[in-house]
């Protein structure tokens, strides 16, 4: 059976110019949309068994070659002939292939949508929807179109596939994402045809005005003539000499904290303590609390405009009076900001005039040092400004976490540390960043993938030979049939058993101890001196919580970039109490749209509501005795067609003190000041910590305890709540939200039982769209769905699953809908009856204790909770209860709750 896809991207004008031909990329093909940039269409991932696995990908001149780490995957090769992409794959295994786009944010309220051959259309919208879903539909094609230039990219498919179109903002993500679902049929020869053509108007209309702002949208403050900036010098002076600050030591340390907490001065910033609480040592030995601001110098305020020369109403050429406005000698990335700059002062950008003006301006709102991502410059030694720079690697096994087994990268990462001895003298350094959100997840995932070339998978071979022994042992934990060790190293070795999951456990605890151990070596070797400042994590990845160990032991102070709407101190608390080392919260920032920006990673509604944001953030965590500072992100806004590394569609979100036209956000600033002006009282704990919260925000909560009953004799799964013991129920409400917003009243009521055999559930959910859920497998929590949290082993330890916790998946549809455990290689039956009514629905079931992995018996405790998962429509989810844990349930288990059996 052959089944052949054609994919068209093409723009229809009167007046059109051929755009550039697709090309390979690692991530998938790039399509040229024109001024409306370019769109990777990504190679799709391969599910099987409700779970998906993304493909590697090895380029080889026109052709990409995909496998994918599962049994009986498929083997895809693709091959690029001018404009047309053909492929072939062969698979033992059923399943779909799942291909995906992302769309810019800031093609809500302006961009259009439309499906065939039904022509389901519609426009992006501006703000949230309350269903993330924008389409759901079996088709042939796809367009996105930009009315304002009359561009458009068709994606077109020969027959029909599922097409999804959704908002990722419903999962904090400002990004729209295509997805086509097309199915994978075994036995046979499937061959794909992929066709990218556009054409591009020659004239598209002015989006950006001659200052970097949206030409079409009007704001307070927007400057409309060169005479309004040249005004802005006197009006400066006037705010910032109108600004006064507390008194400070040298390098922005508390006055007088020398003497009055006998602090050392040691010529460098150092960790002591100071009334029981971490705290940072200026080079002059004042306590200090650092409050820094990345990027404080030009970067993401550049844009690339090659390509799209024609929606700005304004750009001067490169050897000009605006030549420093480019970035470097690269005429392709410009910043209005610089060219506002250079307009205002009549004087061309020069990075140590314009630094010392910034630092003044730092100082008068009361942040002390840079943060990360700022260019060097001698400025700060003589402001006594301190800053915190980056260890320089290169691209390594996993992003740039490079392989610490292979002698090359050991010595690469000696050449590229041996430059910092240069500094090691240099006061103005606070301490060196590692690293910026690396993905130390993918080390488990991946290395049992690669080939024998690969030091990371032969230590990996050799550790596995030197715990086994022998190759049979081997095979009967990892349930493969390999002939002997050495066969290993070119095998792919798919995680698939609790001794597996145990065994890359333990592999990735020597792996994240040789690899942050080697760079801690190697920075010592050159700098002695300076802190190292760890490693900028992702809230995510706490979760391997090896790396997380083995970061905090070889460094000084633990970084993360910790964006969030709070501060949550119990998960600080574990970050802390798992690295042992005082921690640095070094990237965040909140945001608005109200200059036609895309917002902020985490939106407010007002610039005075992200004051109130940001003094809750700083005051809640300068308040915790183990947190020693703060990095917001960043100085100055993006610019509004995208940050120019990302050339096209890259972000642009509203994350300045100050905007393009260098006019500082006074009413932000008004209440960070507030903060800035009393934080060494808040270290110290003199006084209590603002606290603010947006409407919506969910609040701390304690993991909660039940008592499950045994079963009364004639106990069955019919949906009918007799017999059954006389207990209260636990209950699902608004308290208990912790995705969406707007309840609509929904919530439940579940009762619990057990004998030997089950765990018996029933639940009565009020819902005013009941029982709809119209997905199967790993995907049923997206609609109407229960489901369950157990963990028998371990019950008092808090943090990342066990191979032994179960997350069970039940439907809500009628009469059976279906039951899932995720990630679990084997499914078991579970037993479920679901009957709806006027206001909502019950389900009953019955779960194997076998299937949980628990032996049952009178006063045994275990790790539980249970969440329920609400849908309007069936496709998508819309919000979650968890009756005693979070949104994040699925990959830690500290806020599950605990469930003891008694008679």
């Amino acid at each position: 059976m052959k089944l052949r896809l054609f994919f068209m991207a093409m723009l229809f004008s009167a007046s059109a110019v051929l755009a550039a031909m697709p090309r390979l990329t690692e991530s998938g093909v790039e399509i040229d949309g024109g001024t409306m940039g370019k769109f990777i269409f990504s190679y799709p991932g391969f599910n099987t068994g409700g779970k998906t696995v993304k493909p590697e990908v090895r380029l080889d001149g026109g052709k990409a070659v995909l496998t994918y780490l599962a049994d009986r995957a498929p083997r895809i090769e693709l091959t690029l002939d001018g404009d047309r992409l053909r492929g072939s794959m062969k698979t033992a295994a059923e399943g779909k292939l799942i291909w995906d786009m992302f769309l810019p944010i800031m093609f809500g309220g302006k961009g259009e949508w439309a499906f065939g051959p039904d022509g389901k259309s519609g426009v992006f919208p501006k703000e949230q929807p309350s269903k993330p879903h924008l389409a759901q539909l079996h088709g042939s094609w796809f367009r996105l179109t930009d009315p304002q230039s009359a561009e458009s990219i068709v994606i077109t498919l020969d027959g029909k596939g599922f097409w999804q179109l959704q908002d990722n903002r419903e999962w904090k993500w400002k990004i729209f994402q295509l997805i086509l679902y097309t199915d994978v049929y075994p036995g046979c020869t499937q061959e794909f045809t992929l066709t990218f053509s556009s054409k591009q108007p020659e004239a598209v209309p002015v989006r950006v005005d001659r200052f970097g702002q949206p030409k079409n949208l009007d704001f307070p403050g927007k400057i409309t003539d060169e005479a309004q900036l040249k005004a802005d010098i006197a009006a400066d002076r006037a705010y910032y000499g109108s600004l006064r600050p507390p008194e400070t030591a040298p390098w922005g340390g508390m006055a007088g904290s020398r003497g009055k907490f006998n602090l050392k001065a040691t010529g460098f910033f150092r960790l002591d303590k100071v009334q029981g609480r971490d705290v940072l040592v200026t080079p002059e030995g004042d306590l200090f609390f650092q409050l820094g601001v990345c990027t404080v110098c030009p970067g993401d305020d550049h844009t690339y405009i090659k390509g799209r020369e024609q929606i700005y109403e304004w750009l001067p050429k490169y050897e000009s009076e605006y030549k420093t406005a480019f970035r470097g000698h690269w005429a392709t990335d410009f910043s209005f900001y610089l060219a506002n700059r250079i307009r205002k002062t009549g004087r061309p950008y020069e990075l140590n005039e314009w630094k010392r003006e910034q630092i003044s301006r730092l100082r008068k709102w009361g942040f002390n040092s840079d943060g990360a991502f700022t260019t060097y410059t001698p400025v700060n030694a003589a402001a006594k400004f301190g800053r915190t720079p980056g260890l320089f690697k290169k691209a390594g096994l996993v992003g740039d976490i490079g392989d610490p087994f292979d002698e090359a990268f050991r010595r690469e990462l000696d050449e590229n540390f041996a430059p910092i001895a240069g500094f090691r003298d240099e006061p103005t350094i606070i301490g060196y960043f590692i690293a910026n959100e690396q993905p130390y997840g993918d080390v488990a995932r991946k290395v049992p993938g690669f080939d024998g070339k690969t030091a990371a998978k032969r230590e990996l071979v050799k550790l596995l030979e030197r715990k086994y022994g022998a190759i049979d042992r081997f095979n009967a934990a990892w349930g493969l049939k390999a002939a002997n060790f050495d066969a290993l190293n070119d095998l792919p070795l798919p995680v698939q058993t609790e001794a597996a999951w145990n065994d890359m456990q333990e592999y990735s605890r020597h792996f994240f101890d040789a690899y942050f151990g080697l760079i801690a070596r190697t920075f010592r070797k050159y700098d002695p001196n300076h802190l190292l400042l760890g490693a900028r994590f992702l809230p995510a990845n706490i979760s391997v919580e090896a790396a997380v160990e083995a970061c905090g032991k070889y460094c000084d102070v633990f970084s993360i970039n910790y964006y969030s709407r709070s501060i949550e101190p119990e998960f600080l608390e574990k970050i802390h109490r798992l690295s042992g080392k005082p921690l640095l919260l070094s990237e965040w920032s909140y945001g608005t749209a109200e200059q036609g920006l895309a917002g902020g990673v985490i939106d407010t509604r007002s610039q005075t509501e992200r004051g109130h944001a940001y003094r809750s953030y700083v005051e809640e965590a300068a308040a915790l005795p183990y947190v020693v500072g703060s990095q917001w992100f960043s100085y100055l806004d993006q610019a509004l067609t995208g940050r120019y590394f990302q050339h096209y569609n890259g972000e642009c979100m509203n994350i300045g003190l100050v905007n393009v036209a260098d006019r500082p956000f006074k009413e932000f600033l008004h209440e960070a000041m507030k903060t800035n002006y009393r934080i060494y009282d808040l270290k110290l704990g003199a006084v209590e910590p603002f606290v603010w919260r947006a409407a919506g925000s969910a609040g701390n909560r304690t993991p909660k305890r039940l008592q499950i009953p045994r079963a009364l004799p004639g106990h069955k799964v019919d949906g009918v709540k007799t017999p059954w013991p006389g207990r209260p129920s636990e209950r699902l409400d608004g308290s208990c939200l912790v995705t969406g917003a707007e309840t609509g009243g929904t919530g439940a009521d579940f009762w619990l039982c057990w004998d030997e055999k089950n765990l018996y559930l029933y639940a009565e959910v009020v819902d005013s769209t009941p029982a709809r859920n119209s997905r199967t497998g790993a995907d049923l929590w997206q609609s109407d769905c229960i489901e369950l949290f157990t963990g028998g082993e371990s019950p008092d330890r808090s943090g990342p699953l066990l191979f032994s916790d179960r997350q069970l998946l039940i439907s809500a549809a009628q009469p059976k809908g279906g039951s899932w455990f995720v990630n679990q290689p084997v499914q078991a039956g579970v037993q479920a009856v679901v009957i709806p009514n006027a206001g909502g629905y019950t389900l009953e079931a019955a779960i194997p204790w076998e299937a949980l992995r628990i032996k049952p018996e009178t006063g045994l405790s275990f790790r539980f909770d249970l969440g329920l998962d609400d849908s309007n429509d069936g496709p998508k989810r819309l919000r979650q209860f968890m009756w005693s844990g979070v949104a994040n349930n699925s990959a830690d288990r500290s806020n599950w709750g605990t469930a003891t059996l008694v008679d």
